[in-house]
């Protein structure tokens, strides 16, 4: 599992399973309205689109903080109603990690 943890102190878990959505701004046009534009949607373990993901990196953590690095927010899960900004994020590291 990997554990991502933000400025304000509090900590959101990410499995194998989980669902990170990542969201880029696209707000570029001043005639038009503020957006985001989707630019990501899938699991460590590539359940979302039944292939390869791109998160799935040797250590974790690495394909997580790169997620993170590349997006300007991003939400957690299928049906999340919350955005979190990706400057918000502290550290990423593996909650199981061992020397054994």
């Amino acid at each position: 599992m990997i554990v991502i943890s933000f400025l304000d102190g509090t900590d959101i878990t990410i499995t194998e399973e989980t669902v990170l959505n990542g969201f880029r701004n696209f707000s570029h046009d001043p005639e038009r309205e503020f957006y985001i534009k989707k630019v990501f949607s899938n699991s460590i373990n590539g359940s979302e689109t039944k292939e390869a993901s791109r998160l799935s990196t040797d250590d974790k953590k690495v394909g997580i903080m790169g997620f993170v690095l590349s997006v300007d927010c991003f939400s957690i899960g299928e049906e999340s109603n919350t955005l979190y900004r990706s400057s918000a994020v502290k550290s990423v590291e593996n909650s199981n990690f061992s020397f054994g």
